[in-house]
Order: structure tokens, then C-alpha cells, then sequence
């Protein structure tokens, strides 16, 4: 389908549907498209030939992506992308081929013949694809995540001076130019920003959990070195991972909004041409209309922290828009709203909409399921159980919560609770399905080898491309090397680990002790070396002290046993635990000490 065809469709739906605010001449109808926040990633449904898929509403994709997993389940044909066509995430290029849905059903509109490109890396939180802005685009569109909700919106009539933020009443309204080319050439909602008084171009981007800068763009706005704080690697849609810290930001300028002293993820990517993404957290503190009638951005703030990690106290709530509050009969609204709570850390007022939630539809297992994330996230395991086995009562199949579940009765030490979990996920489960990876680090856990091994042969064929892949064969490798079964195969799996992903410290920890246990000192101490270059880790430091000693080269040895017993005071205690061998001085185990 041609996608003026899919704006006159939803168009004509719209008109028939919802009326939105007037204003002389200019009228507007609208779509509205309800929106979940599950592990801050905003998540709504398309049913794509009689299935129910979830997608991540994503304003930063230029098009609509099915994940290679879900293609697979749905028995949808692949072919090439057109020639010359070649596709860039984040962080790296995207391995991509074309397929077309047959049937669409898009709140409540039939579209046929959709075309979708099928790539990517699996998202987690049940996220079988992406909807970009090939549908979000297509209309203005109003991003009230705040509340749950993405409307799209079809002006009509003389709009072309309209303000669009008829929310607003009193408070302040951010309006800026969108930059680019004209409507339906450059649908990406992308403004000027100012990043310690140095104009940077910024892209809103609903799929980004947070708010970061490049480390070129922050360095250029005067971040020193010295004032970034290391916190991993960050992933994308593309292939690859980049280094990321977070450093202070004195102040942040957008449409007449100045906001000092945040603290921002600045990253290594180069698969954006964009200084920095606003992400979810800025959605989630702002609503924000899109106007690709007028090219221009209103918005206008909910209130409260503007960006992760910086606290309410620093803004004035005098300038906050206070919209018209949800009705508290409205479960569904209720759950969404408590959901976007929940991504802003507002765990208590999130507990409040969940708890009304489920009292209005005792029924509704989604209900309880979001209500459970949000007691694992307070740390508050039983609770969360509780809600975990009520979701289940009423839906014994609900893919996600026995995956939950499983993992949190292994942890509790529920063995035989969290087999049955996991029984009735396999049995469940289509082959492809992106919660199999998860459940063979489960079975390892548990030290059930056959068993994890086979979720994750079940797991890799629809995944080859996925950026997990080089976790996952981590995982297996580390796996047999811990059990010292298959030690060939597992040292094949830790190099490939290394070959997909060697910025990761854990694949060449894992393929150090690979070569330990193959009695290869020379090529363990290499593999050490390179892990311990990244970040000196207490596990690789042992593993290499190991490594030296039996290579002669005894003060090494000692100078790392102590750098890794100083970093980790029962260092001795895990490795044994995880059944490797251990230094000649260890210490007994303080378990077996224990009278």
C-alpha cells in the first residue's frame, strides 16, 4: 500500500472518529493510539495478519521494522532491499531485508499490503517491532506520553498560523522550527538546541530510553575528560555497541526553556547524524505537538524532572501545563498513566493508577503484570510475585510474566517452581520466540545443560544479526567452561563472542579461562590482558594471576591476586562457587568454615 493511500485511510477514520479542538476556520480530527511504558520503552499494538504485535512507538526510525524472530512466526516472505538501499542505526549498519503484511489493523483501520522492513536487534519487554514515522508521520502527531496516549492529528481548514498547543492555558509554550526539508521529504522531528551556549541539532526520538549528546558535541561544548563517569556501552538499532558515560551539562536551551546543571549520557555512537537524542525522559516531562503542516515542534512541561537523573526541585512549577486530569473510573488510562510513572521513577504514584487499575478490572492480567515491574523494581520481590501468580491465574499463558516469574523463584531459590515456569514457557513459546535466550541463562543457573543448550540453538537461527548474539555465545561458553564440558567448543564460542563484540570485557574474561581450563597459560594470560586493558575486573585479574603462575612469573601472580581480593573480598569464595579452580593460597570456604 502507497502511503498517501494509508493517509487518506486513516484520515477518513479519524474524521469518523474523535473531534479535536477548533479554532475558527482550522479544525482537527484525530487518531488516538494508546501507548504502554514497559522498561522505558513506549509500546503499542498493530495486528499484522490476525496477530497481535507489539511495537515500540519509535519517532526516531524513518520506517517500520519487524524483528527477524517475528517474521519468522509469521510465516512472512523475505526478499532483498531495494538495490543501493542500505540502513544505519545508532550504533552501526543493520543487516535488513523487505517483506509485506498482507493485513494490517491499526486502531481499527484495515490497511492491506504494508511494507515493512525486517532487521534489527530484539528490544526485550515483549517488543516484536518498531513503528516508525512512515505511520507516526504521516499526520501531525501530539505526544502525550505522560499519559499514555500518541494522537495523531489531521488539521483541516486554515491552520497554517494555528497554535497547536491548545493545552497550554497560561503556562509558557516552547515553539521551534523544524529543521529539514518540506513535509513528506524529511519527516524527522529534528530542531536546534543549546548545549552550554553552543547550538547543537538534536533529534526527538521516542525509542531512546534517554536523553544523550555525542561525546564530539559535548566536548565541543567545553565537557572535559576529567568530568565523565564511565557507565558501559550503549546499543541501537545497528550491529555494533558504543562506549558511554555520563557527564554534567551546566545548561540545556530549548525554545526559550533553560534548564541548569543535568547530568546527560554522552556516548561514542557514529550511526546518527545528530549532536544529541531527546529521548523518552524528555517525552515523558514534556507534551509535544508536531506540526508537519506548519514545520514546527509546541510543547509545553508536565512539571517535575526534565531529564533522568536530575531532581524536581530544580524547576518552578508555576510553569508547568497542568492538563485536564483522567477520569478515575478509566482503567486502562489509569495503567497507562501509572506505566509512565513508573519510567520517571515515581514508583509511589505509579503504585497509586496500578492499584486503581486493578481494582476496577480485577480481570485484566496486564494490569497486574505492570503492576509487578513496578514492585521488582522497588526491590519489593514478594509483592511482586504475588502479582506475577494473579496475572497468571487469570492468564496461564501470558509469556512474559512466566518468564518473570521463572527468573524470580531461581533467585529465591524455587527450583522446582521456576521448571515449571519454564516448562510451560517452552511448550508455549514458537521456536524463534526472543524470551528462549533469556530462558537458557535461567537453565544455567539452574546447571541444566542439555536444557539450556537447547533454547539457545532454538534461539540463534532467526537471531544471526541480532547484537545479542555475541552475549549469548558468552553465555554458552562461559557455560561449559564452568562445568568444563566441551571445552573446544565453548573456546570457538568465546572467539566468536570476541570477533562480534571485543569491547566486551566479559567475552575475553570468559575466553581466558577457556584457555585455563585447555591447560593454555600463554594464550589465557593474552586473553586476560586484553580484558583487564578495558577494565581491570576482579575475575580477570584472578584468572590471570592464575595464568602467571603457572608460567612461572610468581610476583605478577601476587601483585593480581591482591589487586583482585582488594576489589572483591570473597573473590576466592565465587570462583570456587562457579567450580573453577582457585589459587593455591585461597582461603577455605567460608561456608565450609562455618562451624
Amino acid at each position: 500500500m502507497k502511503m498517501n493511500q494509508v493517509r487518506a485511510a486513516w484520515a477518513l477514520l479519524a474524521a469518523a472518529l474523535s473531534a479535536a479542538p477548533a479554532w475558527g476556520d482550522c479544525k482537527l480530527s484525530q487518531l488516538e493510539i494508546p501507548v504502554r511504558i514497559v522498561n522505558h520503552r513506549p509500546v503499542g499494538t498493530l495486528n499484522l495478519n490476525g496477530t497481535e504485535v507489539p511495537m515500540l512507538i519509535d519517532s526516531g526510525a524513518f520506517f517500520s521494522f519487524l524483528t527477524p524472530s517475528v517474521a519468522a512466526q509469521l510465516n512472512l516472505r523475505l526478499r532483498s532491499l531495494p538495490a543501493g538501499l542500505r540502513i544505519w542505526g545508532y550504533t552501526g549498519s543493520v543487516e535488513a531485508r523487505a517483506t509485506r503484511v498482507e493485513k494490517v489493523i491499526f486502531q481499527g483501520t484495515t490497511l492491506n499490503n504494508v511494507e515493512f522492513i525486517v532487521g534489527g536487534n530484539e528490544l526485550g519487554s515483549g517488543i516484536q517491532g518498531v513503528l516508525g514515522r512512515n505511520f507516526l508521520s504521516m499526520a501531525d502527531a501530539e505526544y502525550d506520553l505522560a499519559h499514555g496516549v500518541v494522537r495523531l492529528m489531521f488539521p483541516k481548514g486554515d491552520c497554517d498560523k494555528t497554535n497547536f498547543a491548545y493545552w497550554a492555558g497560561e503556562a509558557p509554550i516552547i515553539v521551534l522550527p523544524l529543521e529539514g526539508g518540506s513535509r513528506g521529504h524529511d519527516t524527522a522531528i529534528q530542531v536546534t538546541a543549546r548545549v552550554n551556549d553552543r547550538d547543537v541539532r538534536a533529534l526527538l526520538d521516542t525509542g531512546a530510553p534517554r536523553t544523550s549528546l555525542k561525546l564530539r558535541t559535548a566536548k565541543r561544548a567545553g565537557v572535559k575528560e576529567s568530568d565523565l563517569t564511565e557507565i558501559g556501552r550503549v546499543g541501537g538499532a545497528g550491529s555494533g555497541k558504543a562506549k558511554a558515560w555520563t557527564g554534567p551539562i551546566e545548561t540545556f536551551e530549548f525554545g526559550g526553556e533553560k534548564i541548569h546543571n543535568s547530568q546527560f549520557v554522552i556516548d561514542e555512537a557514529s550511526g546518527a547524524d545528530q549532536d544529541m537524542l531527546l529521548g523518552l525522559d524528555y517525552f515523558l516531562s514534556h507534551r509535544i505537538y508536531v506540526s508537519q503542516l506548519q514545520r514546527k515542534l509546541y510543547a509545553t512541561w508536565n512539571g517535575g524532572a526534565v531529564f533522568a537523573r536530575t531532581t524536581p526541585g530544580q524547576y518552578d512549577p508555576r510553569y508547568a501545563a497542568r492538563p485536564d486530569d483522567i477520569s478515575p473510573d478509566d482503567a486502562a488510562a489509569l495503567a497507562r498513566r501509572g506505566e509512565a510513572s513508573a519510567a520517571r521513577g515515581e514508583y509511589e504514584r505509579a503504585l497509586e493508577d496500578l492499584n486503581r487499575a486493578c481494582e476496577l478490572e480485577p480481570l485484566a492480567e496486564a494490569h497486574f503484570l505492570a503492576r509487578a515491574r513496578v514492585h521488582l523494581s522497588m526491590r519489593q520481590f514478594a509483592k511482586a510475585q504475588a502479582d506475577l501468580d494473579e496475572a497468571l491465574r487469570l492468564h496461564p499463558a501470558l509469556d512474559e510474566a512466566l518468564a518473570l516469574r521463572a527468573a524470580l523463584r531461581v533467585s529465591k531459590g524455587e527450583r522446582d517452581g521456576a521448571l515449571a515456569d519454564l516448562q510451560a514457557l517452552d511448550a508455549a513459546l514458537p521456536p524463534s520466540s526472543h524470551l528462549r535466550a533469556g530462558m537458557a541463562d535461567v537453565y544455567a543457573r539452574l546447571e541444566l545443560v542439555p536444557a539450556a543448550l537447547r533454547q539457545w540453538e532454538l534461539w540463534m537461527p532467526s537471531h544471526r544479526s541480532d547484537s545479542g548474539m555475541a552475549r549469548v555465545l558468552n553465555n554458552r561458553c562461559w557455560l561449559r567452561v564452568r562445568l568444563a564440558l566441551d571445552l573446544k567448543l565453548a573456546l570457538d564460542d568465546c572467539k566468536e563472542s570476541v570477533s562480534l563484540d571485543g569491547g566486551a570485557v566479559s567475552a575475553r574474561d570468559s575466553l581466558g579461562w577457556a584457555y585455563l581450563r585447555l591447560d593454555d597459560a600463554s594464550r589465557a594470560l593474552k586473553a586476560f590482558d586484553a580484558a583487564i586493558e578495558i577494565k581491570p575486573l576482579p575475575m580477570a585479574l584472578y584468572g590471570r594471576a592464575l595464568a602467571q603462575r603457572r608460567l612461572g612469573n610468581e610476583d605478577a601472580a601476587r601483585r593480581d591476586l591482591e589487586a583482585a581480593r582488594k576489589q572483591r573480598r570473597h573473590i576466592d569464595d565465587e570462583v570456587r562457587k562457579q567450580g573453577l579452580p582457585v589459587a593455591e593460597d585461597a582461603p577455605a570456604s567460608a561456608s565450609a568454615a562455618t562451624p
